[in-house]
């Protein structure tokens, strides 16, 4: 039999055809055959329990660190002023310059205050010649007296002139100690090492007794004074014979220092409600903290320490009321639950005090909680 040519590409496009047919449904076949080998790895992967680190729950002696920012200020502030009047003639001062205990600062005028006390020496150099005159008077009118050769009148006239010199001595004595203290006091001394921060008057001008001239502190000692909130100053400030704090400033990064606790109010202020507390240090060496900066002071207080349940902050998720929840991992099933938890205060600098909502000796999930639903297998990969 004869084929032509028609017949012969006709036969030929139907076998290819065939083979094409053939070829896709083999592809498709596994195509489906690697789907479900994967659907099937995913659901064992799914249904495998996954494996999760769990914390036991303990009791454990925590510490609560109080913190609160504070304000530099001098150990020693001072107004000074001159406790005499007049002119001044001499101000030594630099702002800012350290001083020396006694180092002169101001001078008043001198003159008056040793005028005064050369007129008092002169009047007391007659005073004195008058005394002795009166006392060798009365001793002569004495033995007179006692053999009876003057009246009583005559006796007791040279003893009350006796008396009286003895008392213009005295009096002009008293004067003249007063104007020699005065001519010190016109002479205004550093009352201790310190640093002179503002000058109140001018060289030249009138002073007038008890006028501030200057202010005056000492920066080799510290204090700074933090508010304590009366929630809290129960606690915070209990033990106050031994509280000992760590001082830091924002314009020393990074370093921190010791400082104790001074004093503190028993007085709450009537705005803030805020019980003040003051905290002593050396000034730092390696650079110059000075009154008005800024601080943060944080100790712990005796009654602050105490023994409480603890968990990692990384266990602690939301709720559905947005409080704190774990998830609590139940051995025997295999599966975890959440369960909300109030929370306290940090204890150290990763762990959270657990007031209420969990036992000592549960688990509960430390890695990857966040990713945990409800029901889901879990296994232990490891304790801590």
């Amino acid at each position: 039999m004869k084929l032509n040519k028609k017949t012969v590409i006709g036969i030929g496009g139907g076998a290819l055809l065939v083979a094409v047919v053939a070829l896709i449904s083999v592809s498709s076949a596994k195509r489906n055959e690697a789907a479900k080998h994967e659907a099937e790895t995913k659901l064992a992967q799914q249904s495998a329990p996954r494996p999760v680190r769990f914390v036991l729950v303990k009791r454990e002696p925590v510490e609560h660190r109080y913190s609160y920012p504070g304000i530099v200020k001098a150990s020693e502030e001072s107004a000074l002023s001159f406790r005499v009047g007049g002119p001044l003639t001499q101000v030594t001062v630099n702002l800012g310059a350290p001083v020396q205990k006694g180092d002169l600062l101001m001078q008043v005028d001198p003159r008056d205050f040793e005028d005064r006390i050369m007129t008092l020496e002169a009047q007391l150099a007659g005073a004195v010649a008058m005394q002795q005159n009166a006392a060798q008077d009365y001793q002569r009118i004495s033995e007179l007296f006692e053999e009876k050769v003057v009246p009583q009148s005559d006796y007791d006239h040279a003893k009350n002139a006796r008396n009286s010199a003895d008392a213009s001595v005295k009096t002009l004595n008293a004067q003249l100690q007063i104007a020699r203290h005065a001519l010190k006091d016109a002479a205004l001394l550093a009352p201790y090492d310190g640093t002179v921060t503002e000058q109140l008057v001018e060289n030249h001008e009138m002073i007038s007794p008890g006028q501030v001239v200057l202010r005056y502190h000492n920066i080799q000692l510290l204090e700074i004074v933090v508010n304590v909130p009366e929630n809290e100053a129960a606690n915070a400030l209990a033990d106050t014979e031994f509280i000992t704090a760590d001082a830091s400033f924002p314009a020393m990064q990074g370093k921190v220092f010791e400082a104790r606790l001074k004093e503190w109010s028993t007085q709450a202020d009537p705005l803030t409600r805020t019980y003040a507390a003051t905290f002593g240090m050396p000034a730092p060496s390696e650079r110059r903290i000075l009154p008005g900066m800024t601080a943060n002071v944080s100790w712990v207080a005796g009654a602050a320490r105490a023994s409480a349940l603890t968990v990692p902050v990384s266990a602690l998720v939301s709720d559905a009321n947005g409080g704190s929840a774990v998830w609590v991992y139940d051995e025997q099933s295999g599966a975890s639950a959440r369960r909300p938890v109030k929370v306290g205060a940090l204890a150290g600098a990763s762990r959270m005090v657990v007031l209420s909502g969990l036992a000592e000796g549960e688990k509960v999930v430390v890695s990857g909680p966040g990713l945990i639903y409800e029901n889901l297998s879990l296994k232990t990969a490891s304790i801590r």
